[in-house]
């Protein structure tokens, strides 16, 4: 039944009937993660994926973004995905616990490109995407998923690519279905990652679900024939995934609440339970003008389930104590800070030791309509026994902390220009702000391929 229900909204789903902030909130999302898989290119994860991508030797049927690569539908969306996590400033949705344009924009544009998709089937399916991708996690339980070391971006994730892909084949109702089915049984991702210091896995499980999304999707459209009730039906996905079955969540609000205008968007490399502790440190730094020698503790509380995600883990970006005491003296968060060589610096591991991260319980019920990865308290003690405190619901970016799209686009610009000139990241950023004037997708994909680019 829900099964169907949300294959049969997704395949029937206008893009008359979205509401003007939707529509800019598709935008907003598509100029984020393309800006986001631009630098992503130079570093480690993406020299290997790449090359080897470009080994396949596939038909030339999509952009690799910010290389010279052309290749098949679903090797394109593998490098663009593992790419879009590699910066660690893809979107965050807080109530699924996904990066949902990590997974769902790679497999997309592919599909879009090779099928010459308009602006409009585009935005209309990205919305799609996140609707289905975003409530089959948040109905499971993104930390119930944890729980059981499964990683909610490379479980939900494939079937928000697969949903926005599958719209723009022009699935029906039946054909969604089945590419659910095909989708769910790669459906995958393992925490893992946390084991490891690079970024190398953790890409991967975004690149790994938006290349499945793309073959079950184009399966489908083929007439294979995938499983049907993957959602609710005999051994479905939450009995494999997290156990806790609320089906009603799948469809709670649907085609009222659209999840896109929910997400959250991200302005430092690291895991999105640092973002408020973030904000808060750098604004008191600012704001009462101390110095790293100066502090003797910082004591930060999050919501009880996200401690362990980022206490002293080995992942560098999700190393808490690390990543404050990196921002203290650096004051910012970006792919430098996060390097092999800064993990490695005595001073700022010495420094990492003051920094102490505590569950408050409370958190949740003092903020309860921002979800998990928003609230955060912040207690920060100097030599001479000043004490400096916060505390918020959210970070920068968030629903309690809105952007504006200007803030998206001077992101984009840090971001793209890292590869293009400004010239062509401003004919990207023109062209993304009237998208659904673009007869077909291939014209923005035009704009993404760099020449000479490895």
């Amino acid at each position: 039944m829900y099964t169907s229900i949300l294959a049969e909204y997704v395949a029937t789903l206008h893009y008359d009937a979205l509401p003007e902030s939707v529509v800019r909130a598709a935008k907003r999302a598509t100029l984020d993660l393309i800006g986001v898989i631009f630098p992503a290119a130079q570093y480690g994860p993406a020299k290997i994926m790449n090359e080897y991508v470009r080994r396949q030797g596939s038909a030339p049927s999509a952009t690799v973004i910010g290389t010279d690569i052309r290749t098949s539908t679903a090797n394109a969306a593998l490098a663009n995905g593992t790419m879009a996590a590699e910066m660690e400033q893809d979107d965050v949705h807080p109530q699924s616990g996904t990066h949902p344009g990590s997974v769902y924009v790679p497999a997309m544009l592919a599909v879009a490109e090779d099928v010459g998709a308009s602006g409009k089937d585009w935005i209309t399916a990205l919305v799609g995407a996140y609707d289905v991708g975003c409530r089959i996690s948040a109905a499971m339980g993104f930390t119930r998923q944890y729980e059981r070391g499964f990683h909610a971006t490379g479980v939900s994730g494939t079937f928000g690519g697969t949903a926005g892909a599958g719209r723009l084949l022009g699935l029906d109702a039946a054909g969604m279905e089945s590419a659910f089915g095909l989708t769910a049984s790669q459906a995958s991702g393992l925490l893992i990652y946390q084991m490891e210091r690079d970024h190398f896995t953790k890409s991967f499980q975004s690149g790994a679900p938006a290349r499945n999304a793309v073959t079950a999707a184009e399966l489908a459209a083929r007439g294979y024939v995938g499983a049907p009730g993957t959602l609710d039906g005999d051994f479905n996905i939450f009995d494999a995934f997290s156990t806790h079955r609320n089906f009603a969540g799948l469809v709670s609000e649907l085609a009222s609440r659209y999840e896109i205008e929910h997400t959250g968007y991200k302005f430092y490399s690291a895991c999105r339970a640092i973002h408020t502790p973030l904000d808060m440190l750098l604004d008191l730094m600012s704001e009462y003008g101390f110095e790293p020698d100066e502090v003797s503790r910082i004591c930060v509380w999050l919501p009880e389930p996200l401690v362990p995600v980022v206490d002293n883990n080995n992942l560098t970006t999700h190393n808490l104590q690390f990543i404050l005491s990196a921002a203290l003296f650096d004051r910012e968060i970006t792919r430098a800070q996060i390097s092999p060589e800064r993990r490695a610096d005595p001073i700022l591991n010495e420094l990492a030791n003051r920094v102490v991260l505590l569950p408050d319980r409370d958190l949740e019920r003092r903020h309860p309509d921002v979800g998990m990865l928003g609230p955060a308290r912040i207690a920060v003690k100097l030599r001479d026994d000043r004490v400096f405190e916060d505390e918020r619901s959210g970070p920068r970016g968030s629903t309690a902390r809105p952007v504006t799209d200007q803030d998206i686009e001077i992101k984009f610009l840090q971001m793209a220009t890292q590869r293009v000139p400004e010239r062509q990241a401003r004919q990207i950023i023109e062209m993304v702000a009237a998208l659904e004037q673009a007869s077909s997708m291939r014209e923005l994909s035009a704009l993404l391929f760099v020449e000479g680019g490895r």
